[in-house]
């Protein structure tokens, strides 16, 4: 059913694997309540990098927002609710993305990481 999600889990060191934790956007699109569904994970591997360098945190970065993108539902134009309240679906779908991108940046310490996210893509 639904459950309110608190924090992103990492699955042991040795895996060097990230769950990222997705809600279900149409949920968000239809309820008013603010409880989330999760429906997804994504694991994202980042046991190549050296998230001390900024190279290799805006690759992780970008590993995270590839599966943000798939664990919320992908193009919220392929979802049913989307003929009726584009608009509230597309954001409902952002609203995931951002959600779960922000919970699994949170869950790694890494400095440059946090950093990577706020600063545009290619500086």
């Amino acid at each position: 059913m639904t459950r309110l999600l608190e924090s992103i889990r990492i699955i042991g060191p040795a895996s060097a694997a990230l769950l990222l934790l997705a809600v279900n956007p149409a949920a968000q699109a239809w309820q008013s309540s603010p409880e989330k569904q999760m429906v997804r994970t994504e694991r994202v591997t980042y046991a190549d990098l050296d998230l001390s360098r900024q190279a290799d945190a805006q690759v992780l970065l970008g590993r995270i927002k590839k599966a943000a993108y798939r664990a919320c539902g992908g193009d919220p134009r392929r979802h049913p609710t989307y003929t009726l309240t584009p608009r509230r679906t597309e954001m409902a779908f952002k609203d995931c993305r951002e959600d779960a991108i922000a919970r699994a940046i949170g869950s790694i310490d890494a400095p440059v990481l946090s950093q990577a996210r706020l600063q545009p893509a290619g500086n």
